[in-house]
């Protein structure tokens, strides 16, 4: 482990404690929020382990890109929301953008492989900082994930089967690592994105019986 990495793994020490409730209050305030809104959804918060952080340091240090301070690492805290449609994923985005305002970053890539990723870098904005229970998070952000149920299986999948440390085919077996990999990719493509806009369209036809009813009955 090199200077600079010691360095900041000392600072992660120090501070994984806070981070850790920064976290749990990100956690906290999504979960009002889904409720709130009245969402189908699963959320999941983590705060990544020191030998995660560690591994990641030194991968990113081989490609180019040098951390030199535990703040340049924006998925210290982590939170992933899964939703059963992408109509509620982008309700749950503007409700977000309104209440982060200034302090919300969204990126949206699209894989090889068909996988849309929607991440947002958060932290909590000037108002909410004033308040006693947020001020000592000043500075602090989370990376969030924003996935489709669909799409969210089909991700633990290829990762458990493809990449997962000391069992992943990768790992296993090089020689059947991109027949796999190219299988998994034809799944997303052809049968998860379909599958997934199917079923936002079955939720919609039965929200609009549901309102249709309703209306009838009263």
């Amino acid at each position: 482990m090199n200077k600079n990495t010691k360095t900041i793994v000392r600072e992660y020490k120090i501070k994984a404690d806070l981070y850790e409730k920064y976290t749990n209050a990100i956690n906290s305030l999504f979960g009002d929020i889904l409720k709130k809104g009245g969402y189908k959804y699963h959320i999941y918060s983590r705060l990544k382990k020191k030998e995660s952080l560690e591994k990641k340091i030194e991968r990113k240090k081989q490609k180019g890109k040098i951390y030199k301070k535990l703040r340049d690492i924006k998925d210290i805290s982590g939170v992933r929301v899964i939703f059963y449609t992408e109509s509620d994923r982008k309700r749950f985005i503007s409700e977000i953008q309104k209440e982060f305002k200034d302090s919300i970053k969204i990126k949206e890539t699209y894989k090889v492989s068909g996988y849309r990723a929607i991440h947002a870098i958060i932290s909590f904005g000037k108002e909410r900082l004033k308040l006693s229970e947020y001020k000592s998070f000043k500075g602090l952000e989370c990376e969030v994930q924003l996935c489709l149920i669909l799409e969210h299986a089909w991700a633990e999948i290829e990762h458990d089967i493809l990449y997962k440390k000391n069992f992943g085919v990768k790992t296993l077996d090089k020689m059947h690592y991109l027949f796999i990999k190219d299988q998994m990719e034809r799944v997303m493509k052809n049968y998860i994105n379909k599958a997934s806009t199917e079923l936002e369209d079955i939720v919609l036809q039965f929200k609009k019986i549901e309102r249709d009813n309703k209306v009838m009955t009263e």
